[in-house]
């Protein structure tokens, strides 16, 4: 499954400022980690027998993932062929906007200083997810 390779290589790029994230990467566990914070407070109410005002231990995760969406919105920006630091952008009002707009579009085919398309923190990844086309006319065979 795609989604939970998005998510389990976000935590183990965790600290990785350099490189790039293509949309999905960043999307995935966006989405991803509101359902595991409330799956880990449930989990964590049931066997500490927590009442529903008190905070659990699931606040540890969530702290760690401000971390991680900072380092995953910085890969996101740079595959656009932006700096990281447009991310403090989100500090001034209506600037969640803009980086919303920026985060959604698709990513930059050219080469940029953070690395090619393929190319997510330094390691290249591989090209076998997708096959070939065939080829469309019998010249495209002879070939």
């Amino acid at each position: 499954m795609k989604v939970l390779n998005y998510y389990v290589e976000s935590w183990r790029r965790f600290g990785d400022f350099r490189g790039r994230s293509s949309r999905p990467a960043y999307w995935w566990p966006f989405l991803l980690h509101p359902l595991v914070f409330f799956v880990l407070g449930g989990i964590f109410a049931a066997i500490l027998e927590l009442d529903t005002d008190q905070i659990g231990p699931e606040i540890v995760y969530f702290i760690a993932y401000v971390w991680l969406s900072i380092a995953l919105g910085v890969r996101r920006l740079h595959d656009m062929g932006r700096k990281g630091t447009w991310l403090l952008l989100g500090l001034v009002p209506f600037g969640n906007l803009v980086l919303l707009y920026w985060l959604v579009q698709p990513s930059s085919v050219e080469t940029n200083e953070w690395g090619d398309l393929g190319t997510q923190g330094g390691i290249t990844t591989a090209s076998s997810d997708t096959e070939p086309e065939p080829p469309q006319q019998t010249n495209d065979i002879i070939r």
